[in-house]
């Protein structure tokens, strides 16, 4: 599996949104500025990624579609997060990888930032074992999409292990749009 591109990062293309949506000359510079990231020209994190906000369009103009902009940008979150930890990337970032029972069993994520509640990872092991079991037999009694959507972790106690909250909801995410794609 080859990593993304930011060839890739530049051609994404995004719909146009109905209602609301984000505005496209942000979008695409700040695209542009991921792009330069995977190149070493700029120097924007995962963290940048999570917290970047898009103004509405010029008025009298329909901005990007702002489910399929942030999908890309949690994709792009861990896509960055294990290109700095050295790894190779996860599955499902491109709508033809399909995530693994084995990828799930290699799945890990970072602590909270310091100072920062994170999800208790007693409980996002339970999940994790219960969607690898999912995508090991695809059968009618594994996890639903709808199921992850409404998965809800509680927050570990001080001094237990946890896992970065932005982390765990950008992968729940994904599997639920691979769960929705293959069911």
């Amino acid at each position: 599996m080859t990593r993304v591109t930011p060839e890739e990062v530049r051609r994404k293309r995004f719909g146009k949104a109905r209602h609301h949506g984000y505005n496209p000359a942000e979008v695409d510079a700040f695209r542009e500025r991921i792009a330069e990231t995977l190149l070493g020209r700029d120097h924007l994190t995962a963290a940048d990624i999570r917290q970047a906000r898009f103004g509405a369009p010029p008025f009298g103009h329909r901005g990007y579609d702002q489910e399929q902009v942030d999908d890309f940008l949690d994709h792009l979150c861990i896509e960055l997060e294990y290109l700095r930890r050295g790894r190779r990337r996860i599955p499902g970032v491109n709508e033809s990888d399909r995530l693994t029972h084995d990828d799930v069993l290699r799945i890990q994520f970072s602590a909270p930032p310091y100072g920062m509640p994170g999800y208790a990872a007693e409980e996002v092991g339970a999940f994790l074992d219960r969607l690898a079991a999912t995508l090991a037999h695809d059968g009618p009694i594994g996890l639903t999409a709808e199921e992850v959507r409404h998965t809800a972790f509680t927050l570990a106690a001080q001094g237990s292990p946890a896992y970065h909250r932005d982390e765990v909801d950008a992968f729940l995410d994904l599997v639920a749009k691979q769960l929705d794609r293959i069911r």
